[in-house]
Protein backbone atom coordinates (compact mmCIF):
# COMPACT_ATOMS: atom_id res chain seq x y z
CA UNK A 1 0.00 0.00 0.00
CA UNK A 2 1.35 3.41 -1.01
CA UNK A 3 1.16 6.26 1.49
CA UNK A 4 -1.40 8.96 0.74
CA UNK A 5 0.03 11.99 -1.03
CA UNK A 6 -0.29 15.18 0.97
CA UNK A 7 -1.11 17.11 -2.18
CA UNK A 8 -3.82 14.68 -3.35
CA UNK A 9 -6.61 17.05 -2.29
CA UNK A 10 -5.53 19.76 -4.71
CA UNK A 11 -3.40 18.12 -7.41
CA UNK A 12 -4.61 15.21 -9.48
CA UNK A 13 -2.26 12.75 -11.13
CA UNK A 14 -3.50 13.96 -14.52
CA UNK A 15 -2.71 17.59 -13.70
CA UNK A 16 0.75 16.62 -12.40
CA UNK A 17 1.32 14.74 -15.66
CA UNK A 18 0.25 17.79 -17.68
CA UNK A 19 2.56 20.07 -15.71
CA UNK A 20 5.47 17.69 -16.18
CA UNK A 21 4.78 17.61 -19.92
CA UNK A 22 5.20 21.40 -20.00
CA UNK A 23 8.80 21.06 -18.93
CA UNK A 24 10.70 18.04 -20.20
CA UNK A 25 12.59 16.12 -18.85
CA UNK A 26 10.43 16.46 -15.71
CA UNK A 27 8.44 13.38 -14.79
CA UNK A 28 5.03 13.26 -13.16
CA UNK A 29 6.66 11.92 -9.98
CA UNK A 30 8.89 15.02 -9.82
CA UNK A 31 5.87 17.31 -9.88
CA UNK A 32 4.02 15.19 -7.30
CA UNK A 33 7.02 15.33 -4.93
CA UNK A 34 7.25 19.11 -5.34
CA UNK A 35 3.51 19.43 -4.68
CA UNK A 36 3.77 17.37 -1.51
CA UNK A 37 6.68 19.49 -0.34
CA UNK A 38 4.69 22.63 -1.13
CA UNK A 39 1.81 21.29 0.96
CA UNK A 40 4.14 20.62 3.87
CA UNK A 41 5.68 24.09 3.79
CA UNK A 42 2.85 26.21 2.35
CA UNK A 43 2.84 28.66 5.25
CA UNK A 44 6.41 29.71 4.53
CA UNK A 45 7.09 31.54 1.28
CA UNK A 46 10.80 31.24 2.01
CA UNK A 47 11.07 27.46 1.75
CA UNK A 48 12.39 26.22 -1.58
CA UNK A 49 10.00 23.42 -2.46
CA UNK A 50 11.21 22.78 -5.97
CA UNK A 51 14.85 21.92 -5.41
CA UNK A 52 14.22 18.44 -6.78
CA UNK A 53 12.94 19.91 -10.06
CA UNK A 54 16.22 21.55 -10.97
CA UNK A 55 18.39 19.42 -13.22
CA UNK A 56 20.31 19.86 -16.41
CA UNK A 57 18.26 20.13 -19.54
CA UNK A 58 15.26 21.77 -17.86
CA UNK A 59 14.14 24.99 -19.51
CA UNK A 60 14.10 27.57 -16.70
CA UNK A 61 11.19 29.54 -18.19
CA UNK A 62 9.02 26.45 -18.46
CA UNK A 63 10.08 25.38 -14.97
CA UNK A 64 9.05 28.76 -13.62
CA UNK A 65 5.62 28.25 -15.23
CA UNK A 66 5.30 24.83 -13.59
CA UNK A 67 6.25 26.30 -10.20
CA UNK A 68 3.80 29.18 -10.54
CA UNK A 69 1.08 26.76 -11.60
CA UNK A 70 1.68 24.54 -8.58
CA UNK A 71 1.53 27.52 -6.23
CA UNK A 72 -1.64 28.84 -7.90
CA UNK A 73 -3.39 25.46 -7.72
CA UNK A 74 -2.45 25.10 -4.08
CA UNK A 75 -3.57 28.63 -3.22
CA UNK A 76 -6.85 28.17 -5.09
CA UNK A 77 -7.82 25.23 -2.90
CA UNK A 78 -6.31 26.61 0.32
CA UNK A 79 -8.22 29.87 0.00
CA UNK A 80 -7.23 33.20 1.50
CA UNK A 81 -4.96 33.21 4.54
Amino acid sequence: MQPQRISATWLSDDMAHALAAMCPPLETADVLRAADKLSEHAASREVLVVDGLFRSGVDRVNLRNVIKSLRALHDLVAGPD
